[in-house]
């Protein structure tokens, strides 16, 4: 009898009005609306990927300030920057630019 009382109660309690109009809103609210659960989640994620990027790009700014200070107050390291990366030289040097061959030696002595 009270298994049928709790039963009886319950059955009572999800029929209510109130009750079937909250759980229509919840579920409304998590699936369909537009600021759903879904989008939420979704918008997290990207929300974390735009953190990490710019946490990324900071460090990387950062690097750049650093290597700027470094070049505007050592001459030498501006040359030394100025010819590495730009093959800058004087007017009586010749300048001769090495890159890294094949990795693969039979490549190197394709006539053997």
């Amino acid at each position: 009898m009270l298994k049928r009382f709790k039963s009886d109660r319950l059955l009572k309690f999800i029929r209510n009005r109130y009750f079937i109009v909250t759980m229509v809103f919840i579920v409304w609210v998590l699936f369909f609306d537009n600021n759903n659960l879904i989008s939420w989640v979704r918008t997290l994620g990207q929300y974390s990927a735009n953190k990490s990027q710019q946490r990324y790009y900071k460090e990387k700014i950062q690097q750049t300030e650093n290597n700027l200070r470094q070049l505007q107050s050592n001459k030498d390291s501006l040359e030394k920057f100025a010819r590495e990366n730009y093959y800058f030289h004087r007017q009586d040097e010749d300048v001769f630019i090495v890159t890294p061959g094949p990795s693969d030696p039979s490549d190197r002595f394709p006539y053997r």
